[in-house]
């Protein structure tokens, strides 16, 4: 059913619980994983940038180790986190993406903005993992 899925984490350890969800139904699909983790900050000197990411990516590609998955098939960008997994799906043909969400009261209690943002800008299937 889907052939390639997109999976959105943070680096902590509830982005690997999402991860290890996302990984597990990937292989249900025998589905091509790629993960990613968006920094939103975009406005920052870019040395500062650099040192941001350099600081999160071992971090994304230990989580991704751990399960097999390859550091070829690991992201980190900056931007609009929605905007960027939206267009990393797009790019990669994604037909899934997964994306953790914690649990908010009001407004948000169903869904918080970036997967608010992704569900409504994708043109693919989401999943929420609640965290």
């Amino acid at each position: 059913m889907y052939k390639t899925i997109i999976c959105a984490i943070e680096a902590s350890d509830e982005g690997l619980e999402v991860l290890s969800k996302a990984h597990e139904l990937s292989q249900i699909y025998n589905a091509k994983l790629f993960v990613t983790h968006i920094i939103p900050y975009t406005l920052l000197p870019k040395d500062y940038q650099k040192e941001l990411k350099e600081s999160a990516l071992p971090s994304i590609e230990a989580k991704a180790s751990s399960l097999g998955i390859s550091k070829k098939d690991v992201t980190v960008t900056f931007g609009k986190p929605y905007e960027q997994i939206c267009i990393l799906a797009e790019r990669k043909n994604a037909d899934l993406i997964i994306l953790g969400t914690h649990s908010k009261k009001g407004l948000h209690a169903l869904i918080g903005s970036t997967a608010n943002g992704v569900a409504n800008y994708a043109k693919c299937d989401v999943s929420l993992i609640k965290i």
